[in-house]
This record gives C-alpha cells, structure tokens and sequence, in this order.
C-alpha cells in the first residue's frame, strides 16, 4: 500500500514539476486563454490544487463507477468520455453537480485502444437508454477529442450539447502526450476527416495545463470557447468554479430534435 502510495504522489509530482516548467515557458504567450499571469501567490496555489487532483484523480481510477439510473423518471443523460488510460471515476465531483441539476451521468466507461473501440463502448451505452432521451457528451483530454468526433459521425444520434474540457482540439506538443506514444495524433489520424456534421461543442480549457503544448490547439473552431484560468488538466475535473459553467451552458436550449432515435442510431463510420 505505502509503495502504490509513493507511486501516486512520484507520479503527480512529476505532473507538477510539468505544469510549473509549462506555464513558466509560456510567459507572455497565453493566447486567449489569458493576458497576464497568475500572481506569486495564485500560481502556488493553482500548483497545490493541481498536486492534489492529480492524487484524487490516481486514487479514483480503480474506483467502481456508479451505474446510470435509467429506469426512473429522468430523461437527461450526460455520457461520460474520460482522458487516455483513465477511468470516469475521475468525474466524480463533476457527476455530483450535474445529478443535482438533473442530469443522470453515464460512467464506467473506460478508453479503449483505438477510436473504434470506443465508439462502439458509446454506442452500447446510449442503446441502453430510454428512446427520447436528451443526451449530452463531457469528454476530458483526448476524450473530449473523441466525444466531438463521435457527434459527428453520430448525427441521427441528434445529440444536445458536447462539452471538452481541456481537449487538444488541435492537437498537443506536450511532453504527457508524447510519453503516451504519440496519442494525440493517433487519435487524430483515426478520426473522420469531415466537419460538415454541425456539433454544438462547448470547449473549456486554461492556460494553466501542462497537457496542452500550446495552449491555443485548446481552441474549438466552431465552438463555444470558454479560457478559465489557474485550473490544471486534473484539477478542471475538480473545480465548482467550471462545474458551474458546465451545469450554466446545458441549461441553454439544445439545437432542435436533440434526442436520442434508436432507429437511426447505427451510423456509419465507426
């Protein structure tokens, strides 16, 4: 236990020492995430909170996932995608406020190796629910590469709103991502070329995140941008203050015909 212990917080640690040479390295270039720095002081803490969300977010991972309560009477669904080789019990803090504004989370879902193993893992949860249901994507890193991408290739699936938080939109340099066998781009490279399928993307990024190398590839052309800032890659799971915007932007109308046609649900493609 004491080894698994110092593994965790070695591995968090180093995800620190990224952060901090990430941010310091940018300077003065932050794009529109932000035009001036943290203060001393804000800095240090946006560090400690990134330290402890990494811990949170390793200790989460094995975690069994709550199952969907589909047979009740909520009809709003928010299907979870986590970030490459992590589980959804990471979204735990962000599944708590969105069951209190009455979206049912859909976790347990965890990334498969390529982008068809998941598209057919998301494909099985959505056949599990009700028909009519309202159906949002939160996709995390990589995920929220893959949620947007998937709504694409899903239109029949008519789904309300995709929400990234911290996803390479446009890809990534960062050293996380390259350690990770160049997931970025294999992800990219097995996505569909095609953007004519209109998505409703709601894109949540900082400039404070380590994973994102630069930060501007956070950017969603098409979408609804929104730069917080002092909020790392692990500690956007975690943070009320873009839990709050999240529960905010689904509360907006969802484009016409948003529910789920179990008819139409095997599109091409996947």
């Amino acid at each position: 236990m004491m080894i698994t212990v110092l593994i965790a917080a070695l591995l968090a640690g180093l995800s620190l020492l990224a952060t901090a040479a990430t941010y310091a390295a940018a300077g003065g270039r932050r794009g529109e995430a932000g035009t001036a720095p943290l203060t001393v002081a804000g800095a240090l803490l946006a560090f400690a909170r990134e330290w402890l969300a990494g811990l949170a977010l390793l200790a989460a991972r094995p975690l069994p996932a709550r199952p969907p309560r589909v047979g009740d009477a909520r009809r709003r669904f928010a299907l979870l995608v986590p970030e490459l080789h992590c589980g959804s019990g990471g979204f735990w803090y962000l599944c708590r406020r969105l069951r209190a504004h009455g979206w049912e989370p859909i976790a347990g879902l965890r990334r498969g190796a390529s982008a068809a193993i998941t598209f057919a893992a998301l494909d099985a949860r959505i056949r599990q629910l009700p028909a009519g249901s309202e159906l949002v994507l939160v996709g995390h890193g990589c995920g929220g590469v893959l949620a947007h991408r998937y709504a694409q290739a899903r239109p029949a699936l008519r789904i309300g709103h995709v929400v990234t938080l911290a996803a390479p939109h446009g890809g990534s340099a960062a050293l996380a991502y390259r350690i990770l066998g160049g997931a970025v781009e294999a992800v990219a490279a097995a996505l569909p070329a095609s953007e004519a399928a209109c998505v409703d993307v709601i894109a949540i990024y900082s400039d404070f995140d380590a994973w994102l190398v630069p930060v501007d590839d956070a950017y969603c052309p098409g979408g609804f941008n929104i730069a917080v800032r002092g909020v790392g890659h692990c500690a956007i799971l975690l943070s009320r203050r873009v839990a709050d915007l999240i529960v905010e932007n689904l509360a907006a109308p969802a484009p016409a015909s948003s529910s789920i046609d179990h008819r139409n649900s095997e599109a091409p493609g996947g």
